[in-house]
């Protein structure tokens, strides 16, 4: 992965979707990465809820490789398309 490149993350059921705009090695070996996630209240306001039940922030800035995967965005709309045409 590389900035630039357009990620997701799945959080207990919720698709993100975002930009990588940095990273860092790490200490423990691995690769991590900023992004700029994209429609991202639900996680927010799960993230907050969270918060209150544990009394712990568990927002995470950087992001472990193996915690995103990379997708083809042009790839993604197009079968979106697809499928949205099978909804009509």
């Amino acid at each position: 992965m590389k900035i630039g490149d357009f990620v997701t993350n799945d959080y207990h059921g919720i698709h993100r979707y975002g930009k990588v705009i940095g990273s860092v090695n790490k200490e423990d070996g691995w690769r991590y990465f900023d992004v700029q996630w994209v429609d991202d209240e639900v996680y927010k306001t799960t993230i907050s809820s969270r918060k209150e039940i544990t009394d712990k922030d568990h927002t995470l800035r950087f992001y472990r490789a193996d915690k995103i995967q990379k997708f083809n965005i042009n790839e993604t709309i197009q079968t979106l398309l697809k499928l949205q045409d099978l909804a009509e």
